[in-house]
């Protein structure tokens, strides 16, 4: 008993002992821990640094801006009242898809051709519709980032620009060139799938106003945007690595 009581008062001793030396404090050092490995990529893992041809199909909803006072400034004199149909028609079209095919480089960049679609009416005599053909540039940041090392998240994500063409109407109706901007973002359930969202604007400079589609009687429209349309969507992609 006697030695048990003993210990008890040499142990706050002992370690005071142990912590001072000389009068100075020892600060013991703690081991580092030992770094840990990196990710060994799985083979069901998406390489987001390899070539692979892109393809998606993009739902979407959309939000016309159609400028009413700039077509009316070139349309009204010809066509009373025409340029306020087509606005209106266009605006009932509220629902999108668009269609994606291409190849991305080496995770970087990716070239691919745009075709998006709406209509309003389309089991009625009067539908109408628009289609918008673009060939875009994707870039993707996130390969700066992660480069050939394998991704935590099976995640990719790009801004993208692009030009092309489109038309829209039905008893008015417009076309010509336009251009495109957006951003999107995807993550990958498996190697060769994934879900994402997207954001696409397209700007009109469209150069011709229709009065009448099927004798193509137009109005040239003076140079410059009358509007544009916005999509904003879900998107469903598949990766196909080369």
């Amino acid at each position: 008993m006697n030695r048990f009581v003993l210990a008890l008062l040499l142990f706050p001793l002992a370690a005071a002992a142990d912590t001072f030396s000389d009068g100075k404090v020892v600060v013991r050092e703690e081991e580092a821990p030992a770094p840990s490995a990196p990710r060994v990529r799985d083979e069901r893992d998406a390489d987001f640094s390899r070539g692979a041809v892109i393809f998606s199909i993009q739902p979407g909803y959309a939000v016309w801006g159609l400028d009413l006072a700039r077509i009316q400034r070139d349309t009204e004199v010809y066509d009373p009242g025409g340029a306020r149909v087509f606005v209106d028609q266009a605006n009932q079209a509220i629902g999108t898809v668009s269609v994606k095919l291409g190849y991305n480089i080496l995770g970087h960049v990716t070239l691919d051709a745009e075709l998006t679609g709406t209509g309003w009416n389309v089991f009625r005599s009067d539908r109408g519709g628009a289609g918008f053909l673009v060939g875009a540039l994707h870039w993707h940041p996130l390969e700066l980032v992660w480069r050939k090392e394998v991704r935590p998240v099976p995640f990719d994500a790009s801004v993208f620009f692009g030009y092309g063409y489109g038309i829209c109407g039905s008893t008015r109706g417009m076309d010509g060139n336009l251009w495109e901007v957006g951003v999107d973002a995807s993550y990958f359930v498996s190697k060769s799938v994934g879900f994402g969202i997207f954001a696409r604007g397209i700007y009109l400079n469209w150069d011709k106003f229709y009065q009448n589609f099927d004798g193509n009687q137009f109005t040239p429209m003076s140079p410059g945007l009358i509007g544009s349309m916005w999509t904003f969507g879900i998107s469903l992609d598949f990766r196909f690595e080369t």
